[in-house]
Formats: C-alpha cells, structure tokens, sequence
C-alpha cells in the first residue's frame, strides 16, 4: 500500500535522526579524529541514508508489468512474467535491494529484470 506524502516523510525523517544519531555517537567517542576520519565516518554515513532513501521511494513507485512481456535481448521473443523477485542494484545512491519484476524466456532460458539497465551513462543521457 502507498504511503501518503507524511508517512514517507515521517519514515525518511526517522532514517536521517537514526543516522544523525550515530554521526555524534561516533563524534563523542572519536577523541581527536583526523580530518580523514571524520570525512569517512561522514560519507560513509551518506552513502548508507542514500540507499535508504533511494530504496523508499523506488518501493513507493506503482508496480507496473510491461503488458505484453518484454522482448528477449537473445531471440527477440516475448518473456513471460515470472514473480516478482529481490535484485541488488548499483544506483549512483549506493547499492539498494530492491524487488522487481522478474521474466523468463523459456526458449533461451535467459531471464530479465525490467527495464533492464537501471541507470544510463551520462553520455547516453546527453545524447
């Protein structure tokens, strides 16, 4: 079910106090760190409420199936609709499981998450 605006709100604040939390824990029993120090605890910190959020808002889009079912890359026929299975994806946010629609071709037995790619390249982007 979607969550209204407030709830995701209230969810994504919640991830960014707990967040926030751990920064000063590390701050109050870190004694004299390096500037390097507080630059990994820090991005390393970002880097994990990034792919937090990342993965709130991508479960909160509408799952939607491709009616009829992809093409397969290898034989170019439709794939059928299989589940909807848990992949891990590289977003420019970080690594974010996530579930998706899985589809299978029986004849190649090869098997797709669409849209296939999740992110283009910025020159594919610009283009």
């Amino acid at each position: 079910m979607k969550r209204t605006r407030a709830e995701l709100e209230a969810a994504m604040q919640a991830e960014a106090k707990e967040v926030i939390d751990e920064l000063l824990d590390w701050h109050e029993d870190t004694e004299a760190p390096t500037l390097t120090q507080i630059e990994d605890a820090v991005l390393e910190l970002r880097k994990r409420l990034g792919e937090r959020w990342t993965r709130m808002v991508i479960e909160e889009q509408e799952a939607v199936r491709p009616v009829p079912g992809p093409a397969c890359p290898e034989c170019g026929r439709e794939m059928h609709y299989k589940d909807m299975k848990e992949t891990t994806i590289e977003a420019r946010s970080g690594e974010v499981a996530l579930d998706r629609a899985y589809y299978y071709c029986k004849d190649c037995r090869g098997g797709l998450f669409p849209p296939g790619s999740t992110t283009e390249s910025e020159n594919e982007a610009l283009e």
